[in-house]
C-alpha cells in the first residue's frame, strides 16, 4: 500500500524496511523522546514486526524525494467501533524542522477517518513533549487523562472535532504542496499481487475499495 500526497509518499512498512527503522529507532536522538527506551535487538524488531503485519495496523515509511526520513502509523483498535490510534517520528533532523511531520499527521489521520472509515483516535504523547500536546490539541484533540507515574498523556479525537478543528491546517498543507484536492482512494495504491496475510480481514466496505483498485491498475497495465 502507498499513498502518494501533498508532495511526501507513505510506503507500507515491510520485512525489508524493519532494520532501518531499528537503526534509527536506536539512535539517542529517538530513544529519548519514547516511553520504551532501551536498546532495540534485530530479534526483537523482528518479533515486532510479526505483531504489527497485519490488517489492524498500518505503518508507513515517510518518503521525501525518495529517501525515508521517518515514520508513521495507524492502528485499528475495533473495526466494529471504528476505534484507531496512531503515532509519527521523524529522525531526519532537516525533514523535521520541515512542513513534512504536518503533512504526515494531516495524511495519517486523514487516512484513518476518511480511507479507513474511523469515528475516534487516540495518541500517547510524553508529558514533556510539549510541542506534539500543542499540535495535537490544535489538531482537535482533547486530553483525556496524565499519568505523571509513567510520564503520559492520553489524548482522543473524534472526526467531528478534526473536522472543525483541523479545517485551518489541512487547508493550509494543501495550499503548501499546490493540491487543492483532499486525500481520497485516487492517492492509494496497491500492488498486484497482495502480500501474504494482508487485505485478508478488512471489513467489507473497505475490500471492495482495495479490489477495484487492484482490477483497475491491472487493466491500465494490459
Amino acid at each position: 500500500m502507498k499513498i502518494k500526497k501533498y508532495g511526501i509518499e507513505l510506503h507500507r512498512l515491510t520485512e525489508d524496511d524493519i532494520e532501518l527503522v531499528r537503526m534509527h529507532r536506536n539512535s539517542d536522538f529517538i530513544r529519548s523522546k519514547m516511553f520504551y527506551q532501551k536498546v532495540i535487538s534485530a530479534e526483537e524488531q523482528k518479533q515486532w514486526f510479526a505483531t504489527i503485519n497485519n490488517d489492524w495496523n498500518y505503518y508507513f515509511l515517510i518518503y521525501s524525494k525518495d529517501k525515508a526520513v521517518g515514520m508513521v502509523h495507524g492502528t485499528i483498535e475495533s473495526y466494529e467501533d471504528r476505534i484507531a490510534k496512531g503515532g509519527l517520528f521523524l529522525w531526519d533532523e532537516k525533514a523535521l524542522n520541515s512542513q513534512i511531520p504536518v503533512i504526515a499527521s494531516v495524511l495519517i489521520t486523514d487516512l484513518t477517518f476518511f480511507i479507513m472509515g474511523m469515528n475516534m483516535t487516540s495518541a500517547e504523547v510524553r508529558l514533556d513533549n510539549l510541542i506534539a500536546i500543542n499540535y495535537n490539541l490544535a489538531l482537535g484533540y482533547t486530553m483525556v487523562s496524565k499519568d505523571e507515574t509513567t510520564g503520559k498523556a492520553y489524548m482522543e479525537l473524534t472526526k467531528d472535532n478534526y473536522l472543525k478543528s483541523a479545517e485551518q491546517i489541512r487547508g493550509l498543507v494543501r495550499k503548501m504542496s499546490n493540491e487543492p484536492t483532499e486525500l481520497s482512494w485516487d492517492d492509494i495504491s496497491f500492488p498486484e499481487t497482495l502480500p501474504e496475510g494482508l487485505y485478508q480481514e478488512i471489513p467489507g466496505y473497505l475490500a471492495e475499495k482495495v479490489a477495484t483498485k487492484i482490477n483497475n491498475a491491472s487493466k491500465l497495465q494490459n
